[in-house]
């Protein structure tokens, strides 16, 4: 059998024969070798070309599959370049405290519907909530299907608790207690409840983000908490930077009042300071948080979370006729829909508002 070069044999029936390694052992010797034929010499080194391509595609993804679950998910995370520090955090505490602990010991090809059940059944037993059930099983679906597993399982749906607002009477005392304090902390408090601004895009703000001219306030940065990618043992776990926020939505001017400008001129310090601190250091969200805890204590109003002061501007704007394509802009949803679902029974008691003025005329 005449050879012509690179495992390839001329057989004594005119066909060429293409040989390639099937089988290695441990130590790299050959246990199996493969064979493909074919009339010509081109074709046949083609057809081996092809099925050594298909063969080590197919060896590295067996591979993968044979691998530990922990390094897999943790290493298609490094990949994800596209995303967010912020969202990097996220997803990263939701690999490492979730779906790692559950899957650990469970091979990637072995994965099915009846796993996934038992995963969603753990998690609803730990008393975790829908919406964070769903973001956990959001994860787990984009990694599946990287690595190429179809697993079809029900994500919970979730059911939206009760929007909390502050009553009438504790709006009232925050207005009079915050308006009449020369502490720039306390004023902010006035502030969002009159914005919606988050605390995050608060503690980030510079009063060279308030255009005094327009009367607007600029939103274009945000403080958040992220993991710290270059932690080695000793340094901090995470840290805490400002970034752009989550969404170009997120990026707005909001109008103020005028009585809000005016107090911010007497307020003011250089443009190039931040508003809460009036130095070139920003104050913490967890840090403000805090202060605004204390505020609420000397108010005696309990302790709500921060964010019902937003929630409390968006209930107000409603019932005080601002259109919700228009509060959706200045709350910086990324769509009117998430505005529309967030405050539908505000608008309910609205329409009824508005059907009870239309008279009976025979009355």
């Amino acid at each position: 059998m005449p050879k012509r070069g690179e495992n390839i044999f001329k057989r004594k029936d005119g066909r060429y024969e293409a040989r390639y390694v099937k089988e290695r052992d441990s130590k790299g010797r050959v246990l199996k070798y493969g064979y493909v034929y074919d009339k010509s010499y081109r074709n046949v080194k083609i057809k081996r070309e092809q099925i050594v391509k298909n063969y080590e595609a197919n060896k590295k993804k067996n591979d993968n599959l044979e691998c530990d679950f922990k390094g897999s998910i943790n290493n298609w995370l490094e990949t994800k370049l596209a995303i967010k520090d912020s969202s990097y955090t996220n997803y990263y505490s939701i690999i490492n405290s979730q779906i790692v602990p559950f899957f650990k010991d469970i091979k990637l090809d072995s994965i099915n519907e009846n796993i996934a059940i038992k995963f969603i059944k753990c998690l609803q037993d730990k008393k975790l909530s829908n919406k964070r059930i769903k973001d956990i099983l959001l994860v787990l679906k984009q990694f599946l299907k990287h690595e190429n597993i179809n697993v079809n399982f029900e994500i919970p749906k979730v059911v939206r608790k009760k929007i909390v607002t502050l009553k009438e009477q504790e709006v009232e005392i925050i207005e009079r207690k915050t308006f009449n304090s020369r502490e720039i902390k306390d004023f902010a408090i006035l502030l969002v409840l009159f914005s919606g601004i988050r605390i995050g895009e608060l503690c980030a703000l510079k009063w060279e983000d308030i255009d005094f001219e327009r009367n607007v306030i600029h939103i274009s940065k945000t403080v958040i908490r992220i993991k710290n990618k270059d932690c080695d043992g000793s340094k901090a776990k995470t840290k805490i930077i400002i970034d752009v926020p989550k969404t170009e939505k997120s990026i707005r001017d909001i109008p103020i009042h005028k009585f809000l400008i005016d107090k911010l001129k007497d307020l003011r310090k250089d443009a190039d300071n931040y508003l809460l601190t009036g130095n070139s250091d920003y104050l913490t969200t967890q840090k403000y948080y805090f202060h605004y805890q204390k505020f609420l204590k000397k108010c005696e109003i309990e302790n709500y979370n921060f964010h019902v002061l937003r929630h409390t501007f968006a209930t107000r704007a409603l019932l005080n006729g601002i259109d919700v394509k228009t509060l959706s802009e200045i709350l910086g949803h990324s769509s009117v829909k998430i505005t529309l679902d967030l405050y539908v029974h505000i608008k309910d008691e609205e329409k009824l508002n508005q059907i009870n003025k239309i008279p009976m005329l025979s009355l």
